[in-house]
């Protein structure tokens, strides 16, 4: 008689069956990125790393027909002037911070120093600064 097939081993077939699936969402998330990307997205004020001490006093979004960018007005610190704070961030003149795994976008950042504060500027769409 014959024997009955031998199946592969329940667990393998378990893992390899999440495996693919977890490749497939994730290729789904990102040609999602990719595809549904607009002019008029803005990265999260999360997103740049500002010093301790440092005060968010206002944060705007701007757009014109290069797309759209948030601006976030910040007191540095106590010990810290607008200019330290610039170099603290690296914004002098552009700063370029990497995605992550959930956004991997590169945002630029720039700034300008205003009387007290630093306005900063974040956007996705910014071309590298070459001097």
């Amino acid at each position: 008689m014959d024997e009955p097939r031998k199946r592969g081993h329940p667990l393998v077939v378990a893992g390899a069956t999440i495996a693919a699936a977890a490749v497939l969402c994730a290729f789904v998330y990102y040609a999602g990125l990719a595809v549904f990307r607009t002019e008029g997205d803005v990265p999260a004020a999360s997103a740049i790393d500002l010093p301790a001490g440092s005060e968010l006093v206002s944060e705007t979004v701007e757009c014109a027909s290069g797309g759209c960018w948030r601006l976030f007005s910040v007191r540095p610190p106590d010990a810290m002037t607008p200019e330290q704070l610039s170099s603290e961030l690296g914004t002098t003149p552009q700063a370029r911070i990497a995605g992550t795994l959930w956004d991997p976008r590169t945002i630029t950042v720039s700034s300008a120093i205003e009387g007290p504060l630093l306005k900063v500027r974040a956007d996705y769409w910014s071309q590298e600064f070459i001097p």
